[in-house]
């Protein structure tokens, strides 16, 4: 079998491709009705340029929907999870309506049209999709189009795959048998095992074979792929790749040879880089023209008046790729104040450090003192939104404790980050707790998107204007 056929797509995945073709085909004529209906409720005009508007509501809804995948499988997510994945479409529906009402002088009922339109397509739209889903696990409940499977392999996996289906009757499965073992045997003779309880099941209860398996086996998978292939079985199979501490993975082929990547993330190709990147400097632009211009002397002038000494600390940090850079930040320690222990090791703020000002505690309960590495944003050393950067030392120190802590530097680190929002910043005086930033980390490097760095931002100042304890 050639590699070709291996990683060609599978009729599931053609029927589900049909099937978001159709989802989307639908939203496409529930926009041009809303559309027209609400122009009729605000009695305006439907002339040519509406055609126009309506295709190029059509096109925009397309793209952000590719961007936000409100089309990928919903079998396994919450309805509500579904009608919340449509809020950032509705959004720029409501900005390019906006803008283009606005660059064509009409003022006609301008902000009720809006306003209709906008609270229609979320009803219709959220309707559709609910009506949509209900007929469909009414179909699985009632084994339309359900799929009878048989689960092998071990035990751990097969129970989980076993325990997912139960929990989730929306998958359209249904389990016709399954069998469990461990690899502490001969692979051989488990093999053998295996292949005499298939052949004891009626071939017409088996619509799929599901191999799951934590270690990957050639000999176990290999032959019962031969015997699925001999009977026309459909198989599937987990790979065992989370053995390897990752949750994401993209398939590619290189010439002839199939590629795994692990730890795929969208910030790996150019275009996304280039996305975050023109958000950066926009963002730090706005940020430093708009608040910096009148925050930073307030700052400057708290912190000369307090005590002596510079108002910028510039610290050495690992940046991206564990490269070296000047970060910037409003002093909050007295001058000379030293960051290294007697022992040699990195000493850590503390809760009521004394090495701390007033004016200094005041600045990092708030988290005020980060605010001058916008500058380092706009130099492009730092995002916006990423793994907070640690101290030379610190990370030096960091480094042998944590297998994977050089993941988190990958990405270009940020003035806030995913970790720092869901509570682990400041002092980590137990190893456990660097552990689950890195790991926060790693799951924002992996799950990144705009969306996601726009929530990240506005849950910091909320926490700005709450206060965090650990901010000392």
């Amino acid at each position: 079998m050639s590699v070709l056929n291996v990683l060609s797509p599978s009729p599931d995945f053609r029927i589900r491709r049909r099937k978001n073709h159709l989802r989307l085909l639908s939203d496409f004529i529930v926009i041009a009705i809303v559309y027209v209906f609400s122009t009729l409720c605000c009695q305006r005009e439907l002339s040519q340029i509406n055609t126009l508007i309506i295709i190029g509501l059509l096109l925009v809804w397309y793209f952000s929907s590719k961007f936000i995948k409100i089309y990928d499988d919903f079998r396994f997510s919450l309805f509500t999870d579904e009608l919340l994945s449509l809020l950032p479409n509705l959004i720029v529906q409501l900005v390019v309506l906006s803008i283009s009402l606005f660059l064509l002088d009409d003022h006609f009922h301008a902000r009720i049209f809006t306003v209709i339109y906008a609270t229609t397509l979320m009803v219709t739209v959220g309707f559709k999709m609910y009506f949509t889903r209900s007929l469909l696990l009414y179909w699985y409940a009632r084994g339309i189009n359900q799929k009878k499977v048989i689960v092998v392999g071990d035990f751990p996996s097969v129970h989980e795959f076993i325990d997912l289906i139960q929990k989730k009757p929306q998958s359209g499965y249904k389990i016709a048998g399954a069998r469990a073992h461990d690899f502490v045997k001969n692979e051989k003779s488990t093999l053998q095992e295996t292949l005499i309880f298939l052949k004891n099941t009626p071939i017409n209860e088996i619509d799929e074979l599901v191999i799951a398996v934590q270690k990957f086996s050639e000999t176990y998978v290999a032959g019962l792929i031969e015997w699925a292939d001999k009977q026309g079985v459909p198989v599937k199979f987990t790979p065992g790749f989370f053995q390897l501490n990752a949750s994401r993975y993209s398939f590619e082929l290189f010439g002839q040879y199939p590629l795994v990547t692990v730890r795929s993330t969208l910030l790996d190709l150019n275009y996304w880089q280039g996305v975050k990147r023109a958000f950066d400097v926009v963002f730090s632009i706005c940020f430093l023209l708009l608040i910096a211009l009148w925050l930073f002397p307030i700052i400057a002038l708290a912190i000369k008046i307090n005590s002596k000494g510079p108002v910028f600390f510039i610290q050495g940090r690992w940046g991206q790729k564990g490269k070296i850079i000047k970060v910037w930040k409003f002093r909050t320690m007295y001058h000379g104040a030293s960051t290294i222990k007697k022992e040699g090791g990195f000493n850590q703020t503390t809760s009521n450090d004394p090495r701390v000002t007033r004016v200094g505690q005041f600045l990092r309960k708030t988290s005020l003192d980060e605010l001058p590495q916008f500058i380092n944003v706009f130099l492009g050393s730092m995002s916006v939104v990423g793994p907070r950067p640690h101290a030379t030392k610190h990370s030096e120190e960091t480094l042998p404790l944590i297998d994977n802590y050089m993941i988190r530097h990958r990405v270009k680190p940020g003035i806030t980050g995913w970790a720092q929002v869901n509570g682990y910043r400041g002092e980590t005086h137990e190893i456990g707790l660097m552990r689950k930033r890195v790991e926060y980390d790693i799951w924002y490097i992996e799950n990144w998107s705009l969306l996601l760095d726009i929530q990240v931002i506005f849950k910091t100042v909320y926490n700005m204007m709450k206060g965090e304890p650990q901010a000392y």
